[in-house]
């Protein structure tokens, strides 16, 4: 059995890796866009019109991450 990175043993490894990333960056997501909510209440509350845009501009990050996760398959062809 070869080892390397083109031996079954390196595609899965790649494919654990790649798996385990998707989880890291959708809790990333998820974690920023919770701020976001909060920081844009927080500003809507205190009539703060900067931390709004902020919690806005946060959620929309969260929001691309999330959308280009879609496009990215983790499984190699």
């Amino acid at each position: 059995m070869k080892n390397g990175p083109f031996s079954e043993a390196g595609r899965r490894r790649r494919r654990m890796f790649l798996s385990r990333a998707h989880v890291v960056l959708a809790a990333i997501g998820t974690l920023t866009a919770c701020f976001g909510i909060g920081i844009a209440i927080n500003g809507g509350l205190e009539f703060n019109r900067t931390k709004v845009f902020v919690g806005v501009g946060m959620i929309a990050v969260s929001t691309i991450l999330y959308v280009s996760m879609l496009f990215v398959s983790d499984e190699p062809d």
